[in-house]
């Protein structure tokens, strides 16, 4: 039911921001044995909000970005039973007009903004650093959603289609592709949602990385599952052009004029 726009593992705990206006919020999720996720508590948006990204910097606090817009929420977190998730009440500046993915590479946040370029700025004034160019042998990979840092590397998704791009933050080039095609049942998801009278599964989109159990999690917007996924070489069948074709979107159109 969640429009996932943002995800992080945190303290044994899932941190998600969702989407849509009127229907954002920021939720703690923790698995269950039996491998469900529970809500264990959330904190909504207002109307005119709409949610996006979402960081861990320190102290147990998260930023979320919003949609098209230059600025953001605070939240101060605690997992767990007796646990908190409040939203504080100032609201942070940045220099973009718009929001997508955010991660924190340990020195800088690592934005996007429905374009190509990776943003990083300054995390205690939120000054613009640096930008580079986000690009696969040289061709511009537009679109890139929701990051996470992962090791020395910054994974993300791309918007509207079925792919994980690592990329090398320092040169902004991408280093490999995850191919996720068909990991969401899509035939069977929809037939659900209507029989329960739910939406349809839209895109991928979320990344969550567990560095103490090596474990790593995706889900995506309105999707029914989230996937634990190992990553594993490709077969000989997949060369590196197909992944490209497949992943490399061909128009941006959100920037379409």
């Amino acid at each position: 039911k969640a429009f996932t726009q943002g995800l992080l593992w945190l303290n044994g705990s899932l941190y998600e921001s969702t989407g849509l206006y009127g229907r954002s919020t920021v939720r703690e999720l923790r698995l269950t044995d039996s491998g469900d996720t529970e809500v264990v508590r959330r904190s909504k948006l207002k109307k005119e909000d709409f949610g996006e990204g979402l960081v861990h910097w320190r102290n147990g606090e998260l930023l979320q970005l919003l949609w098209r817009k230059g600025e953001g929420i605070r939240y101060q977190v605690q997992s767990g039973p007796d646990g908190k998730l409040k939203k504080l009440p100032e609201r942070f500046q940045t220099p973009l007009s718009d929001g997508w993915g955010l991660a924190f590479d340990g020195k800088s946040f690592l934005l996007t903004d429905s374009g190509h370029e990776l943003i990083f700025l300054e995390p205690e004034t939120l000054r613009l650093e640096k930008k580079v160019d986000i690009s696969d042998n040289g061709v511009l990979v537009e679109m890139v959603n929701e990051l996470e840092w992962i090791g020395n590397e910054l994974w993300g998704n791309v918007f509207g289609n079925e792919c994980l791009a690592r990329i090398d933050p320092a040169s902004g080039a991408v280093t490999g592709w995850v191919l996720l095609e068909g990991i969401i049942d899509r035939r069977q998801a929809e037939a659900e949602a209507r029989a329960a009278g739910r939406e349809p599964p839209d895109i991928l989109n979320g990344i969550a990385w567990d560095p103490e159990g090596q474990r790593l999690f995706v889900t995506g917007k309105l999707w029914p599952t989230l996937y634990e996924i190992e990553v594993t070489p490709a077969p000989p069948s997949l060369n590196l052009q197909r992944a490209r074709d497949v992943c490399i979107p061909k128009t941006n159109i959100f920037r379409m004029r």
